[in-house]
């Protein structure tokens, strides 16, 4: 089926709104663990920095914790989802394909989103001393500074996307305790390694996991119907194909 490139564009422009906007329609069951979790951001919130003076400033366990992060946070997920991809189209395994398609837009949604909230609220990292005075503001001076960008935790909210997209894919007790376990050591690390504070990881984990479940809400074949919209192009022209599935009964 194809279409206009005006209505392509328009298309496509939707898609992006949804992609940032969807984390934030929330359904009822969401409030469920959203509500306390919110709670638990404000009285993280208050009490940020005076958590980070029982943080360790040894630069040995601060390095060893940020390399843990990077390896929970980013290469374990990324690796998860490249190995479901292509393990997936080599052996035929629908299944598997699509957990690691999922979990790659996921991942990009996540960081995406995260950039752009960092960007916005412009917040400085801890200090990896404790003794910075501007440790934990936001707009520091009441300029933008590209460094400032500790709220929220992306590695955090990579990590919670990721998980949230394979616990729905593969819904057993001990594939979430595995996930979720991998995802909150990451906000543990990324607090560890100063790098955040408990209410960066806190707010980049709920953030992370509502990306997960929109990505799988919309997009997988296991949730509900599934509209794929992909560019098509053809000798003299180019148009949008429209793949329309419901998942089997």
């Amino acid at each position: 089926m194809f279409f206009a490139p005006r209505r392509c564009a328009v298309g496509l422009a939707k898609e992006q709104k949804d992609m940032i906007t969807g984390p934030f329609r929330l359904k009822k069951k969401d409030l469920l663990w959203l509500t306390p979790a919110m709670a638990a951001t404000g009285v993280a919130f208050a009490f940020d920095r005076s958590a980070m003076d029982h943080v360790s400033t040894d630069l040995a366990r601060v390095n060893a914790f940020r390399t843990a992060s990077n390896l929970t946070g980013i290469y374990i997920p990324l690796a998860a989802a490249g190995t479901a991809l292509l393990g997936g189209t080599i052996h035929h395994d629908e299944h598997l394909r699509e957990t690691g398609m999922l979990a790659m837009t996921a991942m990009v949604d996540a960081q995406l989103l995260t950039t752009m909230i960092k960007f916005g609220t412009d917040r400085a990292r801890p200090a990896a001393n404790g003794t910075i005075a501007e440790s934990g503001t936001f707009w520091p001076d009441g300029k933008h500074s590209s460094s400032a960008d500790s709220f929220p935790s992306g590695h955090t909210a990579n990590a919670f996307a990721v998980a949230h997209v394979i616990a729905d894919e593969y819904p057993g007790w001990k594939v979430k305790l595995a996930v979720y376990g991998l995802a909150a050591a990451t906000g543990f690390e990324r607090v560890g390694g100063r790098e955040h504070f408990p209410s960066d990881v806190l707010v980049g984990g709920a953030l992370g996991y509502l990306v997960g479940g929109y990505v799988f809400d919309h997009h997988s074949s296991r949730s509900k119907t599934h509209i794929a919209v992909a560019p098509m192009f053809g000798h003299g022209g180019a148009g949008v194909s429209l793949q329309i599935s419901r998942p089997v009964n």
